[in-house]
C-alpha cells in the first residue's frame, strides 16, 4: 500500500542529516514516484533493495571511503561537471564501498551497482539522491537532477572537500604538460594493478585512489556498459537516517516528460 510523507530535514550528531521523502512510496511493488524540478520520475528499487542478498551479483569490497566532511560526491572522475555534494550528509568517518559485479547474461563481469554502506541494514525507503538546486547551473541540470553524465566509462564516490582537492591536482597536472593524459599517465597503472581483482570482474574496473595532497581517497569504478546518464539513489531507515547510497549502471529511471 502506497503512502505519502512530507519532507523535513534536520541535523543530528556529527553532521548526520535526517529526512523523510517528498515522494510516493509503493512498498508492495517497490516503486517510487518522485517529483524532480516539476517533473514526475518513477523508478523501481526491487533489484537493489537488498543487494547483499541478491544472487545475481558478486559483492566486492573496493575499500573504505574517507569522508572528512560527510558530504558525498558521485560523478565521472574525469568529466567532473557535477562533482557536487548531495542534499544530505552523514557523520564524518570511514565507510565501506561495495561493487556488485554481474554474474549472468550480457552483464557478466561488469559493475552493475556501486554502494556506499553507511549502516549494514536494508533501507525502509528509497529516493533519487539530489544535488541542492541552487548549486546547479541551469534548468537542464535541475530537470536531470538525480542523474549524472559519464563520458569516460567511470563513476566514483568521494568526499566533497577531497574532490575539490582532486580537481586541483588534475589542473596542476595539465599545467606541467598540456599534452599529457591524466588517465593514462596517472590513473591507468592503478587500474591495471587490479586487472585480476575480483575474479568475477572483466578486469581493470576499479581503483581506490589516494590523493597526494589530501588525507582522503576517491573510489573509482567502471560504469557498466560505459558512457551515459546514470541515477543515484539514497536509502534511509524509518527515522530518516541515511543507510545506503548507490549508483545504478544496470537500469535507468523511467521519466515522464511533461514538456
Amino acid at each position: 500500500m502506497a503512502s505519502f510523507w512530507s519532507f523535513f530535514s534536520s541535523k543530528g550528531k556529527g553532521g548526520q542529516q535526517t529526512f523523510k521523502p517528498k515522494s510516493k512510496q509503493d512498498f508492495v511493488k517497490k516503486t517510487v514516484s518522485q517529483s524532480v524540478f516539476g517533473h514526475e520520475t518513477t523508478f523501481s528499487y526491487a533489484d537493489f533493495h537488498d543487494l547483499k542478498s541478491n544472487g545475481y551479483y558478486d559483492r566486492f569490497l573496493a575499500g573504505q571511503l574517507h569522508l572528512p566532511t560527510g558530504k558525498v560526491v558521485c560523478a565521472d572522475p574525469l568529466y567532473r561537471e557535477l562533482g557536487l555534494p548531495q542534499n544530505w550528509a552523514i557523520a564524518k568517518g570511514d565507510y565501506p564501498v561495495y561493487l556488485y559485479i554481474g554474474l549472468e547474461d550480457d552483464f557478466a563481469g561488469r559493475v552493475a551497482y556501486a554502494e556506499l554502506s553507511v549502516k549494514d541494514e536494508i533501507p525502509a525507503y528509497w529516493e533519487m539522491s539530489l544535488i541542492p538546486e541552487d548549486l546547479l547551473a541551469d534548468d537542464v541540470e535541475k530537470r536531470l537532477n538525480g542523474l549524472y553524465p559519464v563520458e569516460n566509462g567511470l563513476g566514483c564516490f568521494a568526499d566533497f572537500e577531497t574532490f575539490k582537492i582532486y580537481e586541483e591536482e588534475i589542473q596542476d597536472f595539465y599545467k606541467k604538460d598540456n599534452n599529457a593524459n591524466f588517465y593514462l599517465d596517472v590513473l591507468g597503472p592503478y587500474f591495471k594493478a587490479n586487472k585480476d581483482v575480483p575474479q568475477s570482474s572483466r578486469g581493470e574496473d576499479w581503483v581506490n585512489y589516494k590523493l597526494e595532497k589530501a588525507n582522503g581517497n576517491i573510489i573509482m569504478f567502471g560504469s557498466g556498459y560505459g558512457d551515459g546518464l546514470y541515477p543515484r539513489y539514497v536509502g534511509c531507515d524509518k527515522n530518516g537516517n541515511v543507510v545506503k547510497f548507490i549508483t545504478d549502471f544496470i537500469q535507468l529511471a523511467d521519466s515522464e516528460d511533461d514538456s
